[in-house]
């Protein structure tokens, strides 16, 4: 057995007796592709020999095996197969022309920073063969570049010859450093240039390291900065080179002053020049600006110089004392490191000045006001009452040839001039009344009657009524107040046949400035039975006079009729049953009931006439040395004005105090239209509900509402701030949550899609909903909104107060909201409606078979047999009721669910404010 060149083994013999000779399990290799076998035989073959078997087969050579003393196959990968191999690279490698050895694809290496690290392909492992890298830096012009290489420098080098094999190049504008190889790492470059390009090129053997550098680029210095006066710099560093930049900011209470423009800071920055890129701004006390006036108030400085820049004071105050400050606050402003006027309580809100609302001068408490952290009213301020500027003297003398009142001794005094053709078709009718506040009037419903042909009651059309006040000289009304009417409200219980409740309220269009000429009068306290027998009271007017000018001469008369001064008579009062005697004995058609009183003197001359009809009677309080309007001018007899044994019937006011407050009782009184809203409710009179949001959309599609508390939280229900759910999958993702951006808040407004004079837009900062949120039940289904900034506190926007303990069941609430009324359309304007709180038991069972759940944090209102109830778009909103001896609205719950609105026997189920209030006071 032979190849070419060579005899690999020999046999001969038998197995069986020749074991030297014999192959045996032998197996013959052949070094080669080649082999051959020759069998040789002489002359003979005596014993009969039988001669060989062999069987062969080829033997693939596996190249891949690491050989001793010999280059590897394959710079990366060795692949064998039968009849040959192939090799391949890493990730990030290529086979090179020579189908053995890998390089790698280094040619566009781009490097922007300003600092950074770049090392050959694969360090510290060693660097691929036959290639070649490129490096670039490249920075803006005005830096400068340094490189650094580390200790380990390993590229493969030459004893007699410098870098024929593998080496590495740098250049920089017309400058060139290299090549290097070796051992021994460079020294440090400074290029001065910020353009590099490093070059590094490697043959196709050695197994080197390579290298690694760090590259660092400085910029152009900039002179040093000093900061200005009340100023700082940052950051503060000993030099400033290219691209450093710093910023200028104030101490508290300036501001950046830059090219006649003011802001918060200002920055710099270092250019490749070496110059920074503005001058050093100044710093400017933040000033305030003069503060705005105050309606019904004055502004006082409490610095020197009237100063209005940081940390100057002024005081609002209110003309006292006819008016009082919203909310029992010092006044004092003090202008912010913003450049606003700021107030520990109000903030940058402005501050109100009220004149009160009508009021016995026996409050129920001592401080009129008290101030919440939510800076809700917790009672109603006093009233500026019955205390005219000018002390009324002792003695007086009759209307009828009587004195002329000093201008100021009777500031309630109201002359009403009617013009309805109804009643007097000649002439103008006039009458008296009191003022109650600035925008309400008491008198007598017979002046606001319009009398037709028959004994039916309506009011007169208020464009039909002008009230004066302040008036002393009817000649001359310059300096009189004067105010059209916004509603005439007649009590529902009046009686043209025997005047019996004879009292009526005019609200004027415009609140009335209050002065020494213009102040409301006292209401008495209702638990009294009305002034007693013979206490005197005075009784002012433009009566008549002439004592002989009857009541049917004086509607058919063209003269003058009235006084041209307003004067007044001192008249005590009359013992009930004399005065009950002395008409009823005269006539059956009179009758002198529990709702009258009667004042005059017996012997007649001194009495009130036609022309005061409506004017207040009013009586001096010992205890309070204020004035009550104890009386209205009703009605006389027959006879001449004055006669003897005819006394004045006046309207006894104290029994009509509870009518008057639920009239007027509200900021500004509460509607008595009877319209249909949302349910048999009414529309709202404006500024009524002043603690009403609007939760509206970006493009002004309102679909919520909600309730003011403190100066930026706005309470709702937590349903309206998330969209629907999956039914299969009812939890609140983040994505189905609205977002501050997604809406805004209206207050102020009255008009559902139509804008308000009286409205403020406000952005929303924070959405908080109850951490117990139920969306599948409803339960604690309540949630605060946070205002980016605070509204203005003002007549129609007013926090809503907190309740201090749960509402009594039965008692009347009032709903308000923009929901759909009947026939499931939207209301134009702001809604209202009266429903009775339900005890928690009768909810409970209406819902249980509507398999629904009524739980501990919810409250119910409404009516049995229906008809009344929150509709879709008052979800959110108010549910309020009145305390009547406080005077204060508290918030009871918020809209929150029910089913089939108006419905018998399904209750409005509203969050229970009471119930949530710890959460709420925590949150807020």
């Amino acid at each position: 057995v032979e190849t070419e060149d060579q005899v690999l083994a020999t046999f001969c013999g038998r197995e069986a007796t020749d074991t030297e000779q014999t192959p045996g399990q032998e197996v013959v290799l052949s070094p080669g592709f080649f082999m051959s076998v020759t069998f040789r035989s002489d002359f003979s073959n005596e014993e009969r020999f039988t001669g060989f078997d062999a069987h062969y087969m080829a033997v693939d050579v596996d190249e891949c095996t690491e050989q001793e003393d010999e280059e590897l196959a394959c710079d990366h990968y060795c692949h064998n197969y039968i009849g040959g191999y192939y090799c391949s690279c890493r990730f990030g490698y290529i086979l090179h022309t020579d189908n053995r050895t890998c390089r790698v694809e280094c040619s566009d290496n781009l490097f922007t920073q300003t600092t950074g690290i770049i090392t050959s392909p694969d360090f510290p492992n060693p660097y691929p063969k036959s290639s070649e890298c490129f490096y670039t830096i490249e920075l803006e012009e005005g830096f400068r570049v340094s490189l650094q290489f580390e200790d380990i420098f390993d590229i493969e080098d030459h004893p007699e010859v410098p870098c024929p094999y593998d080496y590495i190049k740098i250049k920089a504008d017309s400058k060139l450093w290299g090549p290097f190889c070796g051992e021994k790492a460079p020294e440090p470059i400074d290029t001065q240039s910020h353009s590099i390009q490093i070059m590094f090129r490697s043959d196709n053997s050695g197994e080197n390291q390579g290298w690694r550098l760090s590259y660092r680029a400085t910029g152009n210095e900039c002179p040093k900065l000093q900061p200005p006066v009340h100023g700082k710099i940052e950051p503060l560093q000993a030099t400033y080179s290219f691209k450093d930049q710093v910023l200028i900011s104030c101490d508290t209470g300036y501001k950046v002053l830059k090219d006649k423009v003011e802001m918060d800071t200002f920055q710099m920055e270092c250019l490749k020049d070496g110059t920074w890129s503005s001058k050093v701004p100044t710093c400017k006390i933040a000033d305030c600006g003069a503060p705005p006036e105050l309606e019904h108030g004055l502004v006082t400085f409490s610095s020197r110089n009237n100063l209005t820049t940081y940390k100057s004071e002024v005081r609002y105050s209110c003309q006292q004392p006819y008016y009082k400050m919203l909310h029992n606050i010092t006044g004092i402003y003090t202008c912010s490191a913003q450049g606003v006027w700021m107030n520990e309580v109000l903030g940058r809100s402005q501050p109100t000045c009220l004149p009160g609302t009508p009021s016995s001068p026996f409050p129920p408490i001592q401080s009129p006001w008290t101030v919440l952290t939510s800076l809700c009213l917790l009672s109603p301020p006093l009233a500026v009452c019955g205390q005219p500027s000018r002390s009324l003297p002792n003695l007086v003398k009759r209307i009828i040839g009587g004195r002329n009142a000093e201008p100021g001794l009777f500031p309630w005094q109201a002359l009403i001039v009617v013009e309805d053709t109804s009643r007097v078709p000649n002439d103008k009718w006039f009458g008296s009344g009191a003022l109650l506040s600035e925008s309400w009037i008491l008198t007598a419903a017979h002046v606001l009657r319009s009398q037709r042909r028959d004994n039916t009651v309506t009011p007169v059309s208020r464009e039909h009524v002008t009230v004066y006040l302040g008036l002393h000289d009817v000649r001359d009304k310059s300096g009189a107040v004067n105010s059209s009417a916004a509603r005439v409200l007649l009590h529902p219980d009046f009686n043209i046949q025997n005047y019996n409740n004879d009292i009526a309220l005019v609200q004027l269009q415009e609140p009335a400035p209050l002065g020494p000429h213009v102040m409301p009068v006292c209401l008495p306290r209702p638990e009294l039975e009305g002034p007693a027998p013979h206490m005197l009271g005075l009784v002012a007017g433009w009566g008549i006079s002439n004592p002989n000018v009857t009541v049917d001469e004086i509607i058919s008369s063209g003269t003058r009729t009235l006084s041209d001064i307003l004067q007044y008579v001192k008249l005590p009062v009359v013992p009930h049953a004399e005065c009950k005697t002395s008409y009823e004995s005269r006539s059956g058609n009179y009758s002198v009931t529990e709702n009258m009183f009667c004042a005059g003197y017996y012997e007649g001359g001194k009495d009130t006439c036609l022309g005061d009809s409506g004017g207040a009677f009013v009586i001096l309080d010992d205890l309070s040395q204020r004035w009550v309007a104890q009386g209205l001018v009703s009605w006389g007899g027959p006879e001449e004005c004055g006669s003897k044994q005819v006394y004045g019937v006046y309207t006894k006011v104290s029994n009509y105090v509870d009518w008057v407050w639920e009239q007027i009782g509200s900021p500004q009184g509460l509607g008595e239209l009877q319209v249909e809203r949302i349910f048999n409710g009414r529309p709202v009179q404006r500024g009524t509900t002043p603690w009403i949001a609007m939760l509206s959309h970006l493009n002004g599609q309102p679909f919520c509402g909600g309730s003011l508390l403190g100066s930026n939280w706005i309470v709702t229900a937590a349903h309206c701030l998330h969209q629907a759910l999956d039914p299969e999958d009812p939890t609140l993702h983040d994505s189905v949550l609205l977002r501050p951006s997604d809406f805004k808040i209206i207050m102020g407004k009255h008009w559902r899609l139509r804008s308000d004079e009286t409205e403020q837009h406000l952005r929303v900062k924070h959405i908080v909903l109850h951490p117990l949120y139920v969306p599948t039940t409803f339960e604690n289904d309540v949630a605060l909104v946070e205002l980016l900034e605070s509204p203005k506190l003002n007549d129609f926007v007013m926090p809503i107060c907190l309740p201090e303990r749960p509402p009594q069941e039965g008692a009347v609430a009032i709903v308000s909201g923009w929901g759909k009324q009947f026939l499931q359309r939207f209301p134009e304007t702001l809604m209202e409606i009266e429903i009775p709180i339900v005890d928690h038991h009768t909810c409970q069972e209406a819902y249980i078979p509507l398999q629904k759940k009524v739980t501990k944090d919810m409250i119910c209102a409404g009516e049995k047999e229906g008809g009344k109830d929150a509709c879709a778009g008052d979800s959110g909103g108010p549910m309020v009721t009145l305390d009547r001896e406080r005077g204060q609205w508290y918030l009871v719950g918020t809209v929150s669910w029910g089913e089939d609105c108006g419905k018998k026997d399904r209750y409005g189920v509203y969050s229970y404010i009471y119930q949530n209030k710890d959460w709420i006071q925590r949150v807020t």
